[in-house]
């Protein structure tokens, strides 16, 4: 456990003195993303009632503006990425950067999309049938079932997290390509970062009791540390893993020496 205590230790160093930038950052990230939020909440509270009309409307413009905050969401990660590399205070400009490379960013967020839909398949069905057989001993017994069928969306999930990061630090790499080298990264690293994330859950709570005013703080501190975490592994997928790349990707190599999927 004593990685985690030091990426959270380089974190902190990094945002000493550069705070006030990272919370107004996350501000204007958590502004932009309730806006969202609240047009798609406005076109399902309209739904069923006389306004049909304004319903499809506000959830076709919460569907919209959804998409388009798909780069800023990716600009927020490269903002702390940016921001550990230079030793920076936070750059408001950052959040923005994903619409020079719009339709990159958002074909690869939505072919990860894709992955995950296939993924979830099997829960979907369970879902749908412990509704059928409601308050039944089969009902029950199906929706017991669910949580194991939720274990590979998370494996998924950890292996793609490293995708953001990928994509601003190799441009010239294909979505498929993206997503291909974050699984090869996380390799033995999956737990790892799942302990990470846990590691936050009392900081978590304890924003609760602030009305969630803590969570512009623990954000930024949460971020950091993840990108933190980013710039270990990939430094030791440089060193022993990146030789090995060209032939997970299909490229051509004098000798190919093939890979064992341990995932």
């Amino acid at each position: 456990m004593g990685y985690i205590k030091d990426l959270k230790d380089q974190a902190l160093a990094t945002l000493r003195g550069k705070w006030g930038s990272f919370v107004g950052l996350t501000f204007i990230y958590m502004l932009l993303y309730g806006i969202a939020c609240c047009l798609m909440l406005y076109g399902t509270l309209f739904e069923g009632s006389s306004f049909k009309t304004l319903a499809i409307v506000f959830t076709i413009i919460g569907a919209i503006v959804s998409f388009l905050f798909i780069p800023i969401q990716y600009g927020y990660y490269i903002a702390h990425l940016n921001s550990s590399r230079q030793d920076l205070p936070a750059d408001i400009g950052d959040l923005f950067i994903g619409y020079k490379r719009f339709w990159h960013v958002i074909g690869t967020y939505l072919l990860m999309m894709v992955v995950f839909m296939v993924v979830a398949i099997p829960i979907v069905i369970i879902a749908v049938l412990g509704a059928v057989y409601e308050n039944t001993t089969a009902g029950f017994i199906i929706s017991g079932t669910l949580f194991f069928f939720e274990i590979p969306v998370i494996i998924l999930a950890l292996a793609y997290s490293m995708v953001t990061f990928i994509l601003y630090d190799d441009e010239e790499l294909s979505a498929k390509e993206i997503l291909t080298k974050s699984r090869m990264m996380m390799r033995n690293h999956k737990g790892e970062l799942f302990l990470l994330m846990l590691s936050f859950i009392g900081w978590m709570l304890l924003c609760v009791f602030t009305f969630g005013i803590g969570m512009f703080w623990l954000m930024p501190y949460m971020q950091m540390t993840f990108t933190k975490f980013y710039e270990q592994i990939r430094a030791e997928y440089e060193g022993v893993g990146e030789e090995n790349e060209s032939v997970v990707m299909n490229e051509p190599v004098e000798e190919a020496v093939p890979v064992e999927d341990a995932e």
